[in-house]
């Protein structure tokens, strides 16, 4: 076996189907492979259905982070499970539905008994059926928190966030089988008042360490990567020559090199599939119609970038041993279209290294293409110790120096205007 991580030989093992290199594996490293967990989709009718009776994958708003319809779950639980009982294992599968801010407002205005609009209502009285049928359903505040508290920050009177909050965690003193029989009325343990008065200093105190910790900064860091990689996507999209969307990629490689000092997969192959879907991506249509709005729109679709990698990590929790299967919960059509164009197919989670692998649609074209533009242009980029410093840079991005990028690319842009 070549000398790179076991989760990376795994990987690439099962994304070929190369069962010698899986056979390999089996025989010489199966110890190292303890710590791993895999998400195989398939639409094998042995395989665990990952609709669980919900009719998630009926609902217009809710987008899964998974291809499905069905899933293979294997660990080193799930394998002594089997081996026990002659081929057969159980597995804990919790979903865990993330929402964007706008939708969580509106989720937060429907439980606080305002007046929107019945159709809004209808929507998020939708969503907590899904919770009321199973409750192996998790609500993530985390991705709306994020995109709320870095604003918050600079206008401390935005109680918004606050008060989302606040009615998430009511949530979890609702009657829930009261609700299923009767969704029109939200029977909590105490009156709303009370409630929300009763939940308001834990509240208070959660988001103050949040505003505070580096957690914030972080993912702020990567939007701002983001938004200076969209930037640069969009001088190379509208160059005066004829458009080759493998130099294209190959030049947001030298870009994300030598610039952001790392590679950001998960943007690179959104951008990868923008450019390449027979479907088109509305997604990308900012940039590519070059909108008038274009940079500011580049701003809102770097956070939604954001947010996926927000979902990326909740992908990887476990408790128990259980796994985690995410969705995203959003009004924002043309984001859920470019979700639903890159399902996640694998996800192989190294939980000794606190790393994660994804495969998404079509992803040996991807990695095929990916790998041309490495062996002709960055071959020495390849090295094992220079992967390694990237890895590790991109756990500790500077925001202010990714601030920088983007005014450097924007200022591009803001030239043109004046000529």
């Amino acid at each position: 076996m070549p000398d790179i991580p076991i989760a990376d030989a795994l990987f690439s093992a099962l994304l070929s189907r190369d069962a010698a290199a899986l056979d390999a594996i089996e025989a010489n490293h199966a110890a190292e492979c303890a710590f791993i967990r895999t998400v195989i989709c398939t639409d094998a009718p042995g395989a665990v259905d990952l609709d669980l009776g919900l009719s998630v994958s009926s609902s217009d708003y809710v987008t899964s982070f998974v291809e499905g319809p069905r899933a293979f779950f294997m660990s080193a639980g799930t394998s002594v499970h089997a081996h026990l009982t002659g081929g057969r294992s159980n597995v804990l599968v919790d979903f865990s539905l993330s929402f964007d801010s706008n939708f969580a407002e509106k989720l937060r205005a429907v439980i606080a008994g305002e007046n929107i609009q019945r159709a809004d209502r209808d929507r998020v009285i939708e969503i907590l059926m899904l919770k009321a049928r199973n409750r192996h359903v998790q609500f993530d505040v985390m991705p709306f928190l994020i995109e709320n508290t870095r604003l918050a920050r600079d206008e401390p009177s935005n109680e918004r966030p606050l008060n989302t909050l606040i009615a998430f965690r009511m949530l979890d003193h609702l009657n829930w089988h009261a609700f299923q029989n009767d969704p029109s009325r939200f029977a909590f343990d105490a009156s709303y008042e009370d409630l929300k008065a009763l939940l308001r200093p834990d509240a208070e105190a959660f988001l103050t360490e949040l505003q505070a910790s580096e957690h914030i900064d972080h993912h702020e860091a990567k939007s701002a990567g983001a938004q200076a990689l969209l930037l640069r996507f969009a001088r190379l999209w509208h160059e005066e020559r004829k458009r080759d969307k493998n130099r294209i990629l190959r030049e947001l490689l030298r870009f994300s090199i030598h610039k952001l000092g790392s590679i950001p997969l998960t943007e690179l192959r959104l951008i990868w599939s923008g450019m390449t879907s027979s479907q088109g991506s509305p997604f990308f249509g900012p940039i590519m119609g070059r909108s008038p709005e274009m940079l500011q729109k580049i701003r809102g679709m770097a956070w939604d970038m954001t947010l996926l990698r927000v979902m990326e990590q909740i992908a990887t929790a476990s408790q128990a041993g259980s796994f985690f299967i995410p969705y995203f919960v959003s009004m924002d059509r043309l984001w859920r279209h470019l979700l639903s164009l890159n399902p996640v197919r694998l996800m192989l989670i190294d939980d000794a290294h606190r790393r994660v692998l994804f495969a998404r649609t079509d992803e040996l074209e991807f990695q095929r293409v990916l790998g041309e533009c490495m062996q002709t242009a960055f071959q020495l980029e390849m090295a094992p110790e220079r992967v390694e410093a990237r890895r590790r840079a991109a756990q500790t991005v500077e925001l202010n120096a990714m601030k920088q990028l983007v005014a450097e690319e924007e200022r591009h842009w803001l030239e043109q205007e004046l000529q």
